[in-house]
């Protein structure tokens, strides 16, 4: 049972510098934090979301109905801010309000039950065993994670997915491997810089020069090093309406981006094509999926944006084979579990992720753990607000390993 004795919201800064919220929730001599990110590359069906002082002016005004009752668990709970809100996208609340008191009161209900955090999400999503994830790295930034004047390249993502099962030794390969891609990177162009998530930027409208210079560091890396690559388009950003999609002064139809891809999966070792197409192209992403989904990933993320409804459509249309899971896009942890559990009856990759706007918690890598999730995407660990994640992972494995778990 939770009571609630007091909640206090604040703001506090993301990996941007831009303000997000912050809440402090209180049970007797328990208490727990909970802060939200934000996305910068949104999906159009995505949860609203209010401005920060907003926030925090509705979470102060629905504090004395939070605190006049008890609630059985974190469902119980979120089930009720969802009814306050009474709305089908978190029109009224807004997400920034409803995920950070969903994400406090899950880490309050383990703290007064004496369990794990990803105990209490594996058991809201009826997971027997939890299991790690894979690690995706994003090292290379661009798109609109990336300031313009950097002319950074039109794809916002490129990745190195290590197959290592150790999160301490994957996070290791991670920052070997960065260091190798700085040497190329500095032949390329003297000056380093990095975009939102902690990756390199790289220059250039060519969609390709993200992923040789991964390979170019991989063979000094040592290709018999077990890892894959994997690239976020994030094509509605790109997407002029139409079959157009532009970036600067380059043009793609939907046909060459498909050749595109194509020519990415028989060149490089291509685990997952995440948004490779405008989130309304059902056709093209089914197509897609049809042509190479045996063999990669199609993600969905601005397609499904964690929605059981969007999801569900995607299933019908045979757009995808893996989900990208952003708690924010929906709003509340049991919301956020609802996706993860349909995402598995249907077969389906699921992939954990955070946003570009970032901050110090590490909800996402219990999440990601206690729901035995595929993969967590959790940006470049260069940047203390994703290296946050990656150590709760570590630290998770190293407490089992003394506990002969």
């Amino acid at each position: 049972m939770i009571q609630l004795d007091a909640i206090v919201p604040r703001t506090t800064a993301d990996s941007r510098g831009e303000a997000t919220v912050e809440v402090t929730l209180t049970s007797g001599s328990f208490s727990a934090n909970a802060s939200v990110p934000c996305g910068k590359s949104k999906g159009s069906h995505e949860a609203f979301c209010h401005t920060i002082p907003k926030s925090i002016e509705i979470m102060k005004s629905i504090t004395p109905a939070l605190l006049s009752r008890t609630f059985a668990d974190p469902a119980d709970f979120d089930k009720f801010v969802i009814d306050l809100d009474g709305t089908s996208n978190k029109e009224k609340l807004g997400v920034n309000v409803t995920l950070s008191l969903s994400i406090a009161v899950s880490r309050l209900f383990a703290q007064i039950n004496n369990l794990e955090l990803y105990t209490v999400l594996g058991n809201l999503a009826a997971v027997a065993k939890p299991s790690f994830p894979r690690l995706f790295f994003n090292l290379i930034n661009g798109g609109l994670h990336v300031r313009s004047s950097l002319k950074p390249l039109p794809f916002q993502e490129y990745l190195i997915i290590p197959k290592e099962t150790s999160p301490k030794k994957s996070v290791a390969q991670a920052f070997q491997f960065i260091a190798l891609l700085k040497k190329h990177l500095t032949n390329y162009s003297p000056e380093i810089n990095y975009g939102d998530e902690g990756g390199l930027i790289v220059s250039g409208d060519d969609p390709e020069i993200g992923l040789k210079f991964l390979q170019e560091a991989w063979k000094d890396f040592g290709e018999q090093t077990a890892l894959d690559f994997g690239v976020d388009a994030a094509s509605s950003s790109l997407c002029e309406g139409g079959d157009e999609y532009r970036w600067n002064e380059a043009c793609w139809t939907t046909q060459e981006l498909t050749n595109l891809y194509l020519k990415f999966v028989s060149n490089y070792p291509i685990l997952s094509i995440e948004d490779p197409f405008y989130e309304e192209a059902w056709k093209a992403w089914a197509q897609l999926n049809e042509r190479i989904g045996a063999k990669v990933w199609v993600v969905g993320d601005d397609l499904t944006v964690t929605n059981v409804d969007r999801i569900k459509e995607a299933r019908e249309a045979r757009s995808i084979n893996a989900v990208l899971i952003k708690p924010n896009q929906i709003g509340t942890v049991s919301e956020t579990i609802d996706a993860i559990k349909l995402v598995k009856s249907f077969g389906w990759k699921i992939i954990v992720s955070h946003r570009s706007g970032e901050t110090n918690d590490s909800f996402i890598a219990d999440l990601a753990y206690g729901v035995g999730a595929d993969g967590l995407k959790a940006g470049s660990p260069l940047q203390n607000e994703r290296l946050v994640k990656y150590n709760r992972l570590i630290e998770i494995e190293q407490s089992l390993r003394e506990h002969n778990l």
